[in-house]
């Protein structure tokens, strides 16, 4: 039995499926799945990290993450798309979201930082980090400004701060 973290890598682009598994190949112990109902059918509570294509045409990657988490799964999900973040990112039960195109260091270098994230995952640090990584993420995309005209920005603040409050009191 193996030591190694396991990783499900899910894309329906099979050479991009393939180039994330041989990135963390070596460092993991890999699965790949080429679509929704494969990913399903491969997740396990074996299953540390998924990276999860959101566009998928049998099931969205949406869909599979919230059968992910409706099965109890409690795995680092990372969803690694070509679709552009909106604010309905801020719902996803996800612990990242990377757009595509992705580089070998910047993937290697998200999975490490949930791996050292890993240690506090019971306290709170990891849905503080969660909502962190969706605040950065639509950031990115859109000026705060705008961002602030809209409720679930301003609930995902109201959030990370209260959450991040309630961390520092303990």
């Amino acid at each position: 039995m193996s030591t190694q973290p396991t990783i499900l890598v899910v894309d329906d682009e099979r050479e991009l499926a393939d180039l994330y598994a041989m990135w963390v190949d070596g460092e993991y112990e890999v699965l790949t799945a080429y679509d929704g109902r494969s990913a399903l059918e491969a997740m396990s509570p074996a299953v540390d990290v998924v990276l999860l294509d959101r566009h998928m045409p049998d099931l969205t990657g949406d869909e599979v993450l919230g059968r992910i988490r409706a099965a109890g799964h409690d795995c680092w999900v990372i969803m690694v798309t070509a679709v552009d973040p909106g604010l309905d990112i801020v719902e996803l039960d996800i612990d990242d979201y990377v757009t595509k195109p992705v580089t070998r260091t910047q993937l290697t270098r998200i999975i490490e930082n949930l791996r050292v994230q890993a240690k506090f995952s019971n306290d709170g640090r990891r849905e503080l980090a969660a909502l962190s990584n969706k605040m950065e993420t639509l950031e990115d995309e859109q000026s705060v400004d705008e961002l602030e005209e809209t409720e679930a920005y301003r609930q995902l603040e109201s959030d990370l701060t209260e959450l991040s409050d309630s961390l520092v009191e303990e």
